[in-house]
C-alpha cells in the first residue's frame, strides 16, 4: 500500500515538474520572440535586389528560397487557425467530439499538403514571386477569422485552395515540367512573365500586413474586405464562394 501511495505521489510530482518546465520554456520563448530575429521589410527588399543581380541559376535558388518562406508563413497561419478553433469552439457550442473529429480529419492532410507545396514551389522571376505573394496574401487575408466556426471551415478549405491556386499559376515544379514537355522547348525562367497584378488590387488607403510572423509584408486595403478583389477563390463551400 505504501509503495502504491509513493508511486502515485511520484507520478503527481513528475506531472507538476513537467508542467512547470513547460511553462518556463514557454516564458523563455516568449522573451526570445520579442527580439527581432526575422529580416525587416527593408532587409527583404535588399535581399531580393541582391538575388536579382546574381546569375540565373543562383537567382532561381534565391527566389525559390524566398518563395518557400511565403509557404512556411501559410503553415504558421494554419496553426493560428487551429489555435482560434480550439480557443473559441467550446464558447460557440461546438462539442468536444466534433472538435476532436475536426482536428483528426484536417491536420494530417493539411500539413502534408503544405509540406509538399513548400518542397515543390518554384519561382524563377520577380513576376512569379509577385504572383506568389498576391495569391498568398489574398488567401491569408480572406482566411483571417476570429470565430471557431469560420476557422473550422478554413481548416478544411485553405490547404487545397492554396494548392489549387499555385498550380493554376504554374508555380509548382510538377506543373512547370508538364508545361515544358508540352511546349517541347527549354523553359527560360528569367523571361517567364506572369500577370502578377491579376490576383491582387490595392487601393489608395493602405496598411502594411505581414504573413504570419514571417516579416514579409505587402500593402493591403485599410478597410476590411470580405474578399480581396479580383481574386477568384475556388471552394466547395457555397458560403465561402459567396
Amino acid at each position: 500500500m505504501q509503495n502504491k501511495d509513493r508511486s502515485i505521489q511520484q507520478t503527481q510530482e513528475h506531472a507538476v515538474s513537467a508542467s512547470l518546465r513547460t511553462q518556463h520554456i514557454l516564458e523563455h520563448l516568449e522573451m526570445q520572440l520579442k527580439r527581432s530575429h526575422e529580416p525587416s521589410h527593408d532587409d527583404f527588399k535588399r535581399i531580393i535586389e541582391s538575388v536579382l543581380d546574381t546569375s540565373e541559376a543562383y537567382r532561381t535558388i534565391g527566389l525559390t528560397t524566398i518563395a518557400e518562406h511565403f509557404v512556411n508563413g501559410m503553415e504558421l497561419h494554419l496553426l493560428d487557425l487551429v489555435s482560434t478553433f480550439q480557443e473559441k469552439a467550446e464558447q460557440e457550442g461546438i462539442s468536444l467530439k466534433e472538435r476532436q473529429t475536426t482536428l483528426k480529419d484536417v491536420l494530417p492532410e493539411a500539413f502534408q499538403t503544405l509540406e509538399i507545396l513548400s518542397k515543390n514551389v518554384s519561382v524563377g522571376s520577380l513576376d512569379e514571386l509577385a504572383a506568389l505573394n498576391n495569391i498568398t496574401i489574398s488567401l491569408y487575408t480572406l482566411s483571417s477569422v476570429e470565430s471557431a466556426e469560420e476557422a473550422q471551415k478554413w481548416l478544411y478549405e485553405l490547404p487545397t485552395t492554396y494548392s489549387r491556386r499555385l498550380r493554376q499559376a504554374g508555380l509548382l515544379l510538377e506543373e512547370q515540367n508538364i508545361d515544358k514537355e508540352t511546349k517541347n522547348q527549354p523553359e527560360l525562367s528569367s523571361t517567364h512573365f506572369v500577370n502578377w497584378q491579376q490576383s491582387y488590387v490595392s487601393s489608395k488607403s493602405q496598411v502594411v500586413q505581414e504573413i504570419g510572423g514571417t516579416g514579409i509584408a505587402v500593402s493591403t486595403p485599410e478597410e476590411p474586405l470580405s474578399k480581396p478583389v479580383p481574386v477568384s477563390i475556388e471552394t466547395s463551400d457555397p458560403n465561402l464562394a459567396a
